[in-house]
């Protein structure tokens, strides 16, 4: 489980002019407590699990700017992005429904698109977001390929069950965005416009907010 508060959103606003954080998977709502740091002007968070929907829904309910979405992921951006008109953060934490918070196995979503959601949601982004300057922070690489992680490689039974790829990404953004690995956590891809990419993020691991100069996880590859 990936943490967004590892990152510098505040820098990656300044950088990146992204005005919004669509947000998939939203747990314990952690993630959009950090984020309501930042000069956000809405966060729209996306839950699959009614349960967790709704105690997000309570847990927020004062904060005007925060939206939580009770939808499978791919559904919600079907329908929310058309009107978002701003560069968006997209922080994609949306696998095995309900999982993380104990209400279900890793293992038993039989829908592949409600399992791993995130190839839909990526094709389904790069269709409805042309044109658009998004930044994409995507946790959990290591479902997708094997590496030297901070947490180790995934275990074999929340696989892919065809198809263990990052290959969508390229073919929707090879050509929009410079896209960065890092092996810290669980590991992380991060796309960033490559006209407004700043060439010093792929030298160290200045995106995150905490340094650990001896843990070389946190390096950050161009690929």
């Amino acid at each position: 489980m990936g943490r967004l508060n590892r990152f510098d959103l505040n820098r990656i606003i300044t950088d990146y002019g992204t005005a919004c954080l669509f947000e998939t998977g939203t747990l314990w709502g952690d993630g959009i407590a950090y984020a309501l740091s930042a000069p956000f002007r809405n966060i729209f968070s996306v839950e699959i699990m009614p349960e967790i929907a709704a105690k997000a829904k309570h847990r927020f309910t004062t904060e005007y700017k925060v939206h939580i979405i009770h939808a499978d992921s791919v559904s919600a951006m079907k329908d929310r992005l058309p009107a978002i008109r701003h560069n968006i953060i997209f922080w994609l934490d949306a696998h095995f429904p309900g999982a993380d918070a104990g209400m279900k196995l890793y293992n038993q979503e039989s829908n592949q698109q409600l399992r791993l959601p995130l190839e839909e949601e990526i094709k389904t982004i790069c269709s409805l977001r042309k044109g658009f300057q998004d930044v994409f922070i995507i946790d959990d690489l290591r479902i997708y390929e094997d590496g030297p992680y901070e947490n180790g490689n995934a275990p074999s039974d929340v696989l892919p069950r065809a198809n263990r790829n990052i290959e969508f990404i390229y073919d929707c953004f090879r050509d929009t965005h410079v896209i960065l690995k890092s092996y810290a956590d669980e590991g992380y891809l991060m796309l960033f416009p490559k006209n407004r990419y700043k060439k010093k993020h792929s030298k160290w691991f200045n995106l995150f907010r905490r340094k650990p100069d001896t843990n070389p996880n946190y390096f950050v590859e161009e690929i």
